[in-house]
């Protein structure tokens, strides 16, 4: 399949995907200064995970993103792993949360399972519709009372995010 085609496919996902989430919905999603949902997501284990629950007293950075996605970075995804070494210690915990169904055996996924922090599964997507995602990748980070202190929508340098995170490990 030429490169052009992959590209065009992916475009039309993309808008699919932004009108599903914008089109009959009148809810904003949670928004800065509410507190995170109870939920529980799937790990590549295949182990029910509670967010917040065990990550409950944690500073986390929720990162939604695809292993379909092309605007997503995977080397943030890396770089994040160098921010939890150096913050962990704060409370600091990321955690990705994969969108859709994928096999685990795809090399892309792969390439990331060297990864010490969470990687979660929101197959249907509703966590991510729970919490207003309108395009990926979108981050968000909660403080270790699980309080929405920050939202990115699309991508961004490792240094933003550590410069929007540094405030809410200080509090």
């Amino acid at each position: 399949m030429s490169r052009a085609l992959i590209v065009l496919c992916n475009l039309i996902a993309y808008v699919l995907v932004i009108t599903v989430f914008c089109g009959c919905s009148k809810h904003q999603g949670l928004q800065t200064g509410e507190a995170m949902p109870a939920f529980e997501l799937t790990d590549l284990s295949g182990k029910q995970q509670a967010i917040p629950g065990i990550f409950k007293g944690k500073v986390m950075l929720l990162r939604f993103w695809a292993l379909d996605c092309d605007f997503c970075s995977k080397e943030n995804l890396v770089a994040f792993e160098t921010l939890f070494q150096k913050y962990q210690n704060l409370g600091f915990l990321p955690i990705a949360i994969i969108e859709g169904r994928f096999d685990l055996g795809d090399e892309r996924l792969k390439k990331l399972t060297s990864l010490s922090y969470p990687m979660l599964n929101d197959d249907h997507s509703r966590l991510a519709k729970k919490l207003g995602v309108i395009a990926l990748p979108t981050t968000f980070i909660f403080d270790a009372q699980g309080v929405l202190r920050d939202k990115i929508t699309g991508e961004a340098d490792i240094e933003a995010f550590e410069k929007r995170l540094i405030p809410v490990l200080d509090k």
